[in-house]
């Protein structure tokens, strides 16, 4: 009940969205490449908010992703990535085939780690809210409520600032 009132107390200055087809087929196509052959992606469980251009990195415009995936090695743990996509222009040599590309993308949690309910975009960085696991917290349940703060570097690399908070 606590993660629920938390997820829903929160304000967003970003609009979530569920994944678009085209990002959910280019998420997948990352997350075959992450897995160990049993893990899945977990589209449901995945959102997306659209972030600025960085023009040192090549793109205009983009959306990052939290990706949930699940069942490594057969079991029942899981991981959550955050992945960076650069939306191609159109070039006066035509249209991309891909609309989205892949800049960079990070383990930020799991099952026995820290779980993130929502992302966001503020202030150039993205934001991530959820819960880290406590001394007698179970896996199911982590109950402590955390805030990462990731910036994107130079060379599109994904770093978790120094104000990254454990409340």
């Amino acid at each position: 009940m606590a993660i629920l009132l938390t997820m829903f107390s929160v304000t967003y200055p970003t609009q979530l969205m569920a994944l678009p087809e085209d990002l959910a087929k280019e998420s997948a196509a990352l997350s075959k490449m992450l897995s160990d052959g049993y893990a899945k992606f977990y589209p449901e469980q995945s959102q997306m908010v659209e972030i600025s251009g960085y023009p040192s990195l090549g793109f205009k415009s983009g959306v990052a992703v939290l990706m949930s995936m699940g069942g490594w090695a057969g079991g029942n743990t899981n991981n959550q990535y955050v992945a960076v996509y650069g939306i191609n222009a159109d070039l006066k040599l035509g249209k991309a085939p891909n609309q989205y590309r892949l800049i960079s993308f990070k383990r930020v949690g799991g099952k026995g780690d820290r779980l993130f309910t929502t992302l966001s975009y503020e202030n150039q960085a993205l934001v991530l809210s959820g819960f880290g696991y406590g001394e007698n917290d179970g896996l199911c349940c982590p109950s402590l409520p955390i805030n990462l703060t990731l910036t994107i570097g130079d060379r599109g690399d994904l770093k978790e600032s120094l104000n990254s908070t454990t409340q």
